[in-house]
């Protein structure tokens, strides 16, 4: 696809993203979204992400589980189907999937977008609800109609300005799991520290850290309050591990500042991230346009 193509629009233009966008209800229904599954396994038994197995249901597996489970991402046949079955139906086909130095996902789908025209594969950098609030505000650009180039190019800048922030119950999960990448000088803090990490240049790197509960939140709201300012909308994100009081309770906490809260959406961080984020855990990302 080139800058000279036809103007996008809801008509022309559809997503496809990978399960691990963690798509609340509104999203996953939309009929210009499409979703690919990772496979999440436990021993023998295969499940394929937010398909097979339900978050409720993933995180009492998860915490009942003698060992980790295992995850793996969609084959290029899976991809070259899907973008097949896509074309079929839209001129354009934009694929975002999750931060490339984590998963092999965008790899896949990189070699077989190869032999289709009008598909575009955009590697987000991020994970998670990070990447249905993108996604939420490309819609929005689709509604208004919008060129190719102005369509990537707030892509770069959202992944340029966005904020996130990750709050783990604990460093368990994330480390057997083999993702903690620069979080691994944390791995030796006592119970009562709670580490707060982010995305830097697709890793998932430590950010702060802080004792209790309570003054971790705490911390994660003056982070908020740092990096946005009052006067416009602040489109957000929360995700979490099995906690939906826990994200409630977050929300609350950034409502209560004077900034002007635009919810995009708060659910359930889904069975392939949770197996590296664990139960409890909180991830809110922010974008201000």
């Amino acid at each position: 696809m080139t800058e000279g193509t036809a103007r996008l629009t809801r008509a022309n233009t559809c997503i496809l993203v990978d399960s691990t966008a963690d798509m609340p209800d509104d999203l996953a229904a939309d009929p210009n979204v499409s979703m690919i599954p990772l496979l999440v396994r436990f021993g023998d038994e295969s499940y394929r992400d937010w398909i097979d197995i339900t978050p409720p249901v993933f995180y009492k597996k998860l915490r009942a589980a003698k060992e980790l489970p295992t995850t793996s991402l969609p084959s290029v046949g899976e991809f070259t189907d899907t973008y097949k079955q896509l074309k079929s139906a839209w001129d354009n086909v934009f694929s975002i999937h999750l931060s490339a130095k984590i998963s092999g996902t965008i790899g896949s789908a990189t070699v077989a977008a190869e032999a289709f025209s009008g598909v575009t594969v955009i590697d987000s950098g991020i994970c998670s609800s990070g990447v249905s609030l993108l996604v939420k505000r490309l819609l929005h650009k689709l509604d208004e109609g919008i060129d190719y180039a102005d369509f990537m190019a707030y892509v770069e800048w959202f992944k340029r300005e966005r904020g996130m922030l990750f709050l783990l119950d604990t460093l368990e999960y994330i480390a057997k799991g083999g993702r903690i990448g620069r979080a691994a000088s944390l791995a030796g803090s006592l119970l009562s520290i709670k580490p707060i990490l982010t995305f830097s240049d697709g890793l998932v790197t430590p950010f702060k850290k802080a004792r209790g509960e309570r003054k971790a939140l705490q911390l994660i709201v003056d982070t908020f309050l740092e990096q946005t300012k009052p006067g416009s909308p602040v489109y957000i994100a929360i995700g979490h591990g099995d906690a939906p009081e826990k994200a409630d309770e977050l929300l609350k906490m950034l409502e209560a500042t004077d900034r002007e809260i635009v919810l995009s959406c708060i659910g359930y961080v889904g069975s392939v991230i949770g197996t590296y984020g664990g139960p409890g855990s909180r991830v809110i990302y922010f974008i201000q346009e």
